[in-house]
Formats: C-alpha cells, structure tokens, sequence
C-alpha cells in the first residue's frame, strides 16, 4: 500500500460520508420519520440530536468505511469505474444486507420498509464511492499505460 492508496482511502471516506449526508437529508430522513419502528418518545432517547453528534466518533466511522470500501477495491484488483460499479455494487449489496437484515432481525429499531429503503441507498452510496476508489486507484496505472502504448490502446484498456 502506497500513498495513492491512502490518498484513495481519504476522497473515498469524504465522498461517502457526502453521499451519505445527500441520501439521508433527501429520502431517508422522511422516509423513516414516516415509517417509524419506534415511538416518537423511544427515538429521542435513541438517537442524539444533531447539535449533540460526536465529531470525532463520525470522522473515525467516516474514515473506516472510506478505507474498508477502499481495501476491498484494491483486494480485488478494479481499476476502471466501470469495474468499481460492479466491485462496490457486489460488496455494497452483502455488507448492507448483513447489517440492515441483521438489525431488522434482532432489533425493534428497523422496520422492514427501513431495512430495504436503507440496503437500496446505502448500496448505491457504497457502489459509487468503489467507482470513484477504482478509478483512482486506477489513474496511476492508466498515466504510466499511456506513456509505454498509443491513446488508442490506453482508451481500449480504460
């Protein structure tokens, strides 16, 4: 691992958690107000308000998940976006049906609306940042490509 793939890690993480933050703002948030597993009462002492968020505990989670999605890319070996759809795409779709289902399963914090509305945008959250983390990880060897075959050959490859 060298420092594109840290440097990877790093634009991953913040373009999920801005993925993240657009699909929860536009469709989530509504949806789950409307859907609710709990009581309005419960969910106030579940969840904190957004003035009380931990800062530093969603940078770390931010982080982990930029450098988890970015470590299964490399592990297997995208380096297109075309190529990161379908990598993102399969890891995005089994860890999200692992955790939403799971949750679904042995909490009374999902329903099972929330869990498919949460596995559908969370997987396309995940499947564009492996896109975008294949794409970069990618780049590197595209410029030193180019520089070895004609464009017409790199643009084959890409």
């Amino acid at each position: 691992m060298n420092r594109r793939f840290f440097v990877t890690a790093l634009f991953t993480a913040v373009l999920l958690f801005v993925l993240n933050a657009l699909v929860f703002v536009a469709f989530l948030n509504d949806f789950f107000l409307s859907h609710p597993a709990v009581s309005k009462s419960f969910m106030k002492q579940l969840y904190r308000p957004q003035d009380e968020i931990v800062v530093w505990a969603t940078i770390i989670s931010a982080l982990a998940i930029g450098l988890l999605v970015t470590v299964v890319i490399h592990w297997s070996g995208a380096r297109s976006f075309s190529a990161g759809l379908q990598k993102g795409f399969v890891f995005g779709i089994l860890l999200l049906s692992s955790v939403d289902f799971g949750l679904l399963a042995s909490t009374n914090n999902f329903t099972t609306a929330g869990a498919f509305a949460d596995l559908i945008w969370s997987t396309s959250t995940i499947t564009l940042s492996g896109a975008f983390c294949a794409w970069m990880l990618g780049k590197e060897e595209r410029k030193a490509l180019k520089n070895t075959v004609g464009k017409e050959e790199v643009m084959e490859i890409a």
